[in-house]
């Protein structure tokens, strides 16, 4: 009995200690002048008539400053069949994002809980026993699970994910428990992460799958034929969406109408449209548009609490100022969230995984130089850099939306797009941006502006 109490004591402390050192690496001490002024305003926009003009983007850029939006541009087609073009009501797909808004469900209801110390064995009754049936969930948020991405398997996107499952009930799961029973319980792995949990940086959309059965299984005390209530699109309304007043925001369903909804489409010469499980138009769209296709299909619960989500521009600044208040997660659960800790390994910034959240680290004083990025994210070195938050959410073959929160500045950009020429136009965009934002100069590299002389 002492030894147990003797760990749990070292436990909390060791977590005490985390939170500190967290909130040492938040500090709002290193941004000076946050103002974005009016010649600022006016790179901004010939930024972005580069990409628009050039038909290369289409798409709703938007930035705001606190409350107020200081800046934004639609450009190209909401819908090209209807003649429809893109505005600030546009509804995108927005991916990845949605790892955000999991995490943040996760830590609301297991607030008090050490997710070092929970792991998927404690919460989900079906997974096998088996080696990473012991990740903890602090693992999977941060992506160093060791869980192999299901998401290299291009077949799972046509055939597997449906609510309720179409092809099996042996084991009384249900669409997403099914799918990760599947793909997500490491049987191809030798029933063990491919590394030691914790010790690497590796993207996986396992790990944010798990989270959303996780969830769902908190919710309802069980999986497999629940409730609707239970399901994690209700659960993120429940948590995330109506609080916020978030009302242009939620889980896509392939059934579901939508008004102002984008379409998605594709260049017809994009190098990943042969990896396409669902079948393109043989045909354009009209002209300018001849060589852009309409996406092709693929199971958006596939995605599911790894990337299922829509919203506005709008909506998003919603929950970016929402994040700044306690209406979603406490200050304790943001230093959490907020914080460094995977390092990413980035040949091109200083980067870390969060919890739903690529952390970014910016030399305030130079351009492109990064002193240090410590494998060790407890560094306090990292304390003379700026800090935002940023994801760039891809959906299959489509939709791309750069979503980055200057939370040194109070301010947010977002670069949300409905088509994919070569798939980095939004992060062009949105680098660019910040450049000018913290620069004071777009710095455009030289990739992206292969993309503009290209088109």
């Amino acid at each position: 009995m002492k030894w147990l109490l003797h760990s749990r004591f070292k436990i909390t402390i060791l977590c005490l200690i985390s939170l500190i050192l967290a909130s040492c690496l938040q500090k709002k001490s290193v941004a000076k002048n946050t103002t974005i002024t009016a010649s600022q305003i006016e790179m901004i926009a010939t930024t972005v008539n580069d990409y628009c003009d050039k038909n290369v983007f289409f798409g709703t850029i938007y930035i705001t400053s606190q409350d107020k939006v200081v800046y934004q541009a639609n450009c190209g087609p909401q819908n090209m069949q209807y003649g429809v073009e893109n505005t600030i009501k546009s509804k995108y797909r927005i991916g990845s994002n949605t790892k955000a808004f999991a995490a943040a469900i996760l830590m609301r209801m297991l607030d008090g809980k050490d997710l070092r110390q929970e792991t998927i064995g404690d919460h989900l009754p079906w997974y096998p026993k088996n080696q990473c049936a012991d990740v903890s969930l602090h693992h999977l948020l941060t992506m160093s699970s060791g869980i192999d991405n299901y998401s290299d398997n291009e077949e799972v996107y046509d055939n597997y994910g449906w609510r309720p499952f179409l092809y099996d009930s042996a084991l009384n799961l249900n669409g997403p428990e099914d799918f990760s029973n599947r793909f997500c319980t490491c049987t191809s792995q030798d029933d063990k992460p491919s590394f030691t949990p914790g010790s690497e940086y590796q993207y996986s959309n396992c790990n944010y799958y798990l989270i959303g059965n996780i969830i769902e299984q908190l919710a309802a005390g069980q999986q497999g034929d629940i409730s609707r209530d239970f399901w994690f699109a209700n659960l993120l309304k429940e948590h995330i969406l109506d609080p916020l007043a978030m009302s242009d925001s939620g889980s896509f369903s392939p059934i579901g109408i939508y008004s102002d909804m984008t379409t998605g489409y594709i260049y017809n010469q994009n190098q990943y449209l042969p990896l396409a499980n669902g079948r393109p138009p043989a045909v354009g769209g009209p002209a300018p548009y001849e060589d852009i296709l309409v996406n092709p299909y693929s199971n958006p619960l596939v995605l599911y609490s790894a990337g299922d989500m829509y919203s506005t521009v709008e909506d998003m600044q919603k929950w970016d100022q929402g994040l700044y208040t306690t209406k979603i997660l406490s200050e304790a659960q943001k230093l959490a969230a907020f914080a460094p800790y995977s390092n990413t390994n980035s040949t091109e910034s200083c980067e870390y995984y969060g919890y739903g959240w690529f952390v970014t680290y910016i030399d305030p004083n130079q351009y492109g130089k990064v002193a240090n990025c410590p494998q060790n994210p407890n560094d306090t070195n990292l304390r003379q850099y700026e800090k935002f938050l940023q994801y760039s959410g891809s959906y299959p073959y489509s939709w791309v939306t750069s979503f980055n929160r200057l939370i040194e500045r109070d301010q947010a950009v977002m670069v949300f797009s409905n088509y994919v020429k070569t798939g980095t136009e939004s992060d062009c965009i949105s680098s660019e941006i910040r450049n000018i934002i913290f620069y004071n100069d777009k710095h455009r590299s030289v990739s992206c502006q292969s993309v503009l002389n290209d088109a």
